[in-house]
């Protein structure tokens, strides 16, 4: 399973990496060419700049609860999705309900894989344990 999260999260990396080229491509060599979607792609970027950051803050900080820090990790994206709608005025093309929806998905993905491999780990520490505990038995008799 671990080689399958690294996969998705190549494929997605390197289809951000290769819009904000495209972008900045088009920015530099075509410059009365001015694609709307250049504006939106460096804004997304932004957006995702400031996600990260701040879910990497909230990460210092565990919680004794589970749930609750998946909800606080939505509603820190959510928010932050708002704000940048309302500067950049994203929602006279997409919808808000549409913007909550996709930071509760993309979220959800990510625990999900994160599940996945954390489990996977689970099990491979068990069977070390395991090989481990035979190991000292077939030692002492």
């Amino acid at each position: 399973m671990k080689s399958v999260k690294r996969v998705i999260i190549n494929i997605l990396a390197t289809t951000g990496l290769a819009v904000v080229a495209l972008a900045i491509i088009v920015r530099i060599f075509l410059p009365g060419y001015d694609l709307y979607f250049t504006s939106v792609a460096f804004q997304t970027f932004g957006a995702n700049i400031v996600i990260h950051i701040g879910l990497q803050l909230t990460r210092k900080y565990e919680s004794q609860f589970f749930a609750a820090e998946v909800f606080l990790d939505i509603l820190y994206t959510t928010i932050v999705l708002v704000v940048f709608g309302t500067i950049f005025d994203w929602y006279g093309i997409v919808p808000i309900w549409m913007l909550i929806v996709m930071a509760a998905l993309i979220n959800l993905t990510a625990l999900f894989l994160n599940m996945a491999r954390i489990r996977e780990e689970a099990n491979t520490i068990n069977k070390l344990l395991k090989q481990r505990d035979e190991n000292k038995e077939g030692a002492v008799k």
